[in-house]
């Protein structure tokens, strides 16, 4: 799981760099009119679409334009609604950092704040793959136990001989309370960005921050119990807990089961996002706000693996944040490329 780890977060961040318009809002081109700032050819989702950047934005300048207030009209609202009903702005039309204290004010559509369950679903999915996938190639043991027999039969008797009575399951401890932790907490941040009330909360003690990660440490919960026993798991491929042997580094027999990975991999986690969460606010944040180098914010991905990893799930940039615009190139459009246009 380590070297899985290390192996395919090194080639994807790779992957990441040489191509930057993957980066948070990359634009390319000459700008015209309204501001687009996310780059060609992506699929988007949740808050990925916004115009202008607060920071390119001065408040006090004199051609900046008042709201319009029939910006959402009755175009935009529901049949039979009378001309000119406000309707509250879609999420794609506010920047993701204003997103979950959007939502707590009611600003934006109720329906637009819940849990977005197919794109999470879909990059859990990715995810499990990628481990179930990297078993099967690097491992012959899983792959000779998951090819040979009747396959629907050796996943039940593996769940039926799972050993819960066990906590140690004959693991390396960096498998158990290193390699455990880090997928949950990758499994975290996949369900974080996608939760719109928590997307874009940094570490803080408030209810909101620890609202949406006791929601993440559930999600992780339910995921590690899918893949020690699911229909896609290490019982299903690779017959985990379906023969006993005997194992040389514990000294004794085991089926290779026992209840550490259950626990340590969403309470580990859930630890570990924590960690991450302080580490972005008080190093990441200061040094991206400070440089526009890729490379510089590619190495400062490592500090935060885990959070890197479960952008890549969403096909964004390692260094994509939801709470705040990371530039990784100095030719952004601005606000005045805006005016300038014709």
């Amino acid at each position: 799981m380590m070297k899985f780890g290390l192996g395919l977060g090194v080639c994807a961040l790779c992957a990441a760099f040489c191509h930057p318009a993957n980066a948070q809002g990359t634009g390319e081109g000459p700008v015209r009119g309204t501001l687009n700032l996310n780059p060609p050819g992506m699929t988007l989702h949740l808050a990925d679409r916004y115009h202008l950047l607060p920071n390119d934005v001065d408040s006090s300048a004199d051609n900046v334009a008042a709201p319009d207030t029939d910006a959402y009209d009755s175009h935009d609202a529901k049949d039979g609604a009378g001309k000119g009903e406000v309707r509250p702005p879609k999420i794609t039309d506010v920047p993701p950092w204003e997103v979950s204290g959007m939502c707590e004010a009611g600003k934006l559509d109720s329906k637009a704040c819940r849990f977005h369950w197919w794109p999470a679903l879909r990059e859990q999915t990715q995810y499990l793959l990628i481990e179930t996938g990297w078993n099967l190639a690097t491992n012959t043991h899983v792959y000779d136990a998951t090819t040979h027999g009747h396959w629907f039969q050796n996943w039940i008797n593996s769940v039926d001989g799972f050993k819960f009575s066990r906590w140690n399951d004959a693991n390396p401890i960096s498998d158990d309370y290193v390699g455990h932790p880090m997928m949950g907490a990758i499994t975290m941040y996949i369900f974080i960005q996608n939760y719109p009330r928590g997307m874009s909360i940094e570490a803080q003690n408030t209810k909101e921050y620890w609202h949406s990660r006791l929601w993440g440490l559930l999600w992780s919960t339910i995921y590690s119990t899918e893949w020690k026993l699911g229909p896609i798991s290490e019982a299903s491929f690779g017959n985990t807990g379906r023969t006993t042997y005997f194992d040389k580094n514990a000294g004794k027999k085991t089926n290779g089961t026992g209840t550490v990975g259950l626990v340590v991999t969403p309470l580990g986690g859930w630890v570990w996002t924590l960690g991450e969460d302080f580490v972005d606010l008080h190093l990441i944040r200061a040094a991206d706000a400070k440089t526009t180098n890729p490379l510089f914010l590619f190495v400062m991905g490592f500090a935060n693996p885990c959070r890197s990893f479960a952008n890549l799930m969403r096909f964004k940039a390692p260094w994509y944040r939801d709470s705040r615009p990371v530039r990784p190139h100095r030719t952004w459009p601005t606000f005045t490329d805006a005016l300038a246009s014709p």
